[in-house]
């Protein structure tokens, strides 16, 4: 029988007994495995072959039991952990909503016997505005607000005119209700009212005196005038002159009662000559009628000595952005003095066109509302017509003048034989390029003066020159 030697793992024969057993470590699965180790000399027989695959084969078998072992324990560990971490979760949510709805419950008493020791929910960074000064209240001041001191002190030493001329201008200031007499579709007759402004500007013994538009009492049967106080007393036309879009009304006294006497005031007016653009400019007047009396605008002057296309006559308007709407023709245009500067007249109004109102400058209207009141005859030619500039002459190919559109019935332009279509060129030896020179030769007469008027008159050729003799007539005679 071969003789069986032991060996260190080193290769060293060992003595001593024929089976050694070594603690192994360090394997794959981190637990001790007894193993021996055995070694044979090289003469070995098979059977000892055999038991040395038998003895391999049986540390094979050991090893993986080992290793099916220490995974379970693995696993085993795994769900041990995952359950403790999960039942400590539940626990201390549990201990914390007991400890809240304690807190919750016991707060009312703790409160009133001890006093509010315990912490609030911090609500600070939440938005609101504050009841006193409608101000944000924020937690920190990231961005300065601000301030009102310096308003604070504009308000102690400064207070907006227009509250002084608001207060100045507002018994000066009318609503006139004009009734006139319309047609419908089928010729029935019916009366219409109509609204505008007025502005108080003299008086006399018997009467007070007011001045608005033409065009507002234009073909009024009766005349009404609400003064500040909602008064209502019946005016009467003292005249108006249509080229101007002027007229005079007169309240007598002896209708008013003592205290709407002692309460009115006569309008201050200015000197629209001297009014710069950028001015302060403030519109009064009874916009779309009687509920919406002395309405304040505001606005500054945007342009003098304008001229509408539209109109007939060249009078200079002042130009301004301060609102006016239908209602407030005749009414007032004032400047910071609380002085009248302009008498409110025209509008433009479109879609496309946004602040763009005019008003007759006072100094245009004082004489002829001088001419209104004292009854003087003021000569007139009697027609309406447009201005040929150069431009539209080279264009349409027609003399420079003024081209009439319309000839007054009875007037000496009619019976001097004066036709539509004609150009006046020529007044009195004076050549004419518009109205305005028209206005300006016609004023150098008196009524009742016969003048040379030349025009040229289209013929089929082009035009001949005609010279005409004209009687002038009243302007009140023929409006």
């Amino acid at each position: 029988m071969d003789e069986f030697k032991r060996y260190d793992e080193n290769g060293n024969e060992i003595n001593g007994n024929e089976n050694s057993t070594n603690n192994v470590e360090g394997n794959d699965y981190g637990d001790v495995v007894e193993t021996t180790i055995i070694k044979s000399h090289t003469d070995e027989s098979n059977d000892n072959s055999l038991s040395m695959e038998k003895h391999n084969q049986a540390y094979s078998d050991q090893c993986f039991q080992e290793r099916i072992k220490n995974e379970e324990k693995k696993a085993r560990k795994k769900i041990f952990t995952w359950k403790k971490v999960i039942a400590c979760v539940l626990v201390a949510v549990l201990m914390g909503g007991a400890f809240q709805l304690g807190m919750e419950v016991t707060k009312p008493f703790f409160e009133k016997f001890v006093g509010s020791t315990i912490s609030q929910n911090d609500d600070s960074n939440k938005f609101a505005f504050e009841d006193k000064n409608n101000t944000t209240a924020l937690t920190e001041d990231n961005l300065k607000e601000v301030s009102s001191d310096y308003t604070s002190v504009i308000n102690k030493n400064y207070e907006s005119p227009v509250v002084a001329i608001a207060e100045n201008m507002k018994p000066s200031i009318v609503t006139i209700t004009s009734v006139v007499t319309a047609k419908d579709w089928f010729n029935n007759q019916y009366e219409q009212e109509g609204t505008g402004s007025g502005i108080i500007f003299g008086e006399n013994e018997d009467v007070i005196y007011i001045v608005t538009n033409q065009h507002v009492i234009d073909g009024a049967r009766n005349v009404v005038v609400t003064f500040f106080n909602s008064e209502n007393i019946n005016a009467k036309v003292v005249g108006y002159e249509r080229d101007y879009d002027l007229a005079v009304l007169s309240v007598a006294k002896k209708d008013m009662k003592k205290e709407l006497l002692d309460s009115i005031k006569i309008a201050k007016l200015g000197d629209s000559d001297k009014i710069k653009v950028g001015e302060l400019a403030v519109a009064i007047g009874n916009p779309l009628g009687k509920q919406y009396s002395n309405t304040v605008t505001v606005g500054y002057i945007s342009a003098i000595n304008r001229t509408l296309e539209s109109t007939d006559k060249s009078l200079p308007l002042i130009q301004t952005d301060a609102a006016i709407n239908p209602g407030n023709s005749g009414g007032a245009l004032v400047n910071a003095q609380s002085e009248v500067i302009g008498i409110n007249s025209y509008k433009l109004a479109s879609t496309d066109i946004e602040g763009m109102g005019f008003a007759i400058p006072v100094n245009e209207a004082k004489p002829i509302i001088e001419d209104i009141v004292n009854q003087k005859d003021r000569p007139a030619l009697g027609i309406r017509g447009i201005d040929v500039t150069e431009e539209m002459g080279d264009f349409y190919g027609l003399p420079i003048g003024i081209l009439v559109k319309e000839v007054t019935e009875g007037s000496g332009a009619e019976k001097a034989g004066l036709r539509s279509q004609d150009i006046i060129f020529e007044f009195g030896g004076s050549k004419i390029f518009n109205f305005e020179d028209l206005q300006k030769e016609i004023e150098k007469y008196e009524v009742g003066d016969t003048v040379s008027v030349k025009v040229a008159r289209k013929t089929n050729n082009g035009f001949e020159k005609v010279e005409l003799n004209v009687k002038l007539t009243d302007r009140q005679s023929i409006m």
